[in-house]
């Protein structure tokens, strides 16, 4: 089932057939169904003020001020993962890549493509990590986005929806192990994050080179799936273009273009 939903979300959108059959099986379920609902309707900004996406970034209100936000976000992230039931465990790491491809779209919606997002930190976190000072929370976000030496762009907007994405699509990716393809939306995120950055990122780069490879590996058990093989190849040819790996562009270049006939 997983890979199923994981494809339609990557292309963007659903077929006839599959809206049929989301709306019968898939929209219902607990978890997932309805941040996959409101992802694929659009609704992004739904997704995150969902109420189990804020039961998750607020939890009990345990946290203490000062307290970590990459490492509390990652620890409410991994309880949400590991609490539920052996049956629930798929449906939740659905539901969290649900979130992820929600931030990252909104991430880039805030800083490139427009309109401006009504979303604030204030309607995500528990008040302990709201510091009196907002400028003190955007700060310390910008130094769990500083990689490699080198400073996050003092400008971004939201910068909170990609450290979101990150801690999912990175730092808890081991915990989703029966979705496929999120190496290749941790690809996304790695373009996005190398955007905002002041020069290119070696960790950046080494995670883009081993997502690029276990995305091509899930490929191949997907012969069917030719415009989507297409489209990840040419995201490629940008990724290494970006890190001046132009042999490894050149290569998937052809790849496009032998699979595209």
């Amino acid at each position: 089932m997983p890979l199923d939903v994981e494809l339609p979300v990557l292309r963007g959108f659903l077929t006839p057939s599959e809206a049929a059959e989301w709306k019968q099986n898939m929209f219902s379920t607990a978890e997932a169904g309805p941040l996959l609902k409101s992802l694929m309707e659009g609704d992004l900004e739904e997704v995150l003020l969902s109420p189990q996406v804020l039961d998750l970034l607020r939890g009990d209100g345990s946290c203490s001020e000062g307290e970590d936000i990459e490492a509390y976000l990652e620890k409410q992230v991994l309880q949400y993962l590991t609490c539920g039931t052996n049956n629930e465990h798929t449906n939740r790491q659905l539901a969290l890549m649900a979130l992820a491809v929600s931030c990252l779209h909104l991430f880039a919606q805030s800083n490139w493509t427009g309109p401006p997002v009504s979303i604030s930190i204030s309607d995500l976190l528990p008040p302990a990590l709201l510091s009196s000072e907002p400028q003190a929370l955007v700060d310390a976000i910008h130094s769990s986005l500083l990689i490699d030496g080198e400073s996050v762009y003092s400008l971004v907007a939201n910068p909170l929806l990609l450290l979101l994405a990150r801690v999912i699509l990175t730092k808890c990716s081991s915990e989703m192990d029966s979705l496929q393809m999120l190496p290749w939306w941790t690809l996304r995120y790695i373009r996005l994050h190398q955007q905002i950055l002041e020069a290119c990122s070696p960790q950046l780069l080494d995670l883009a080179q081993s997502s690029m490879n276990r995305v091509v590996k899930s490929l191949s058990l997907c012969p069917e799936q030719r415009n989507l093989a297409i489209h990840f190849h040419l995201e490629c040819v940008y990724t290494n273009l970006t890190y001046y790996n132009y042999q490894s562009a050149k290569e998937h270049s052809e790849k496009a273009q032998e699979l595209s006939g």
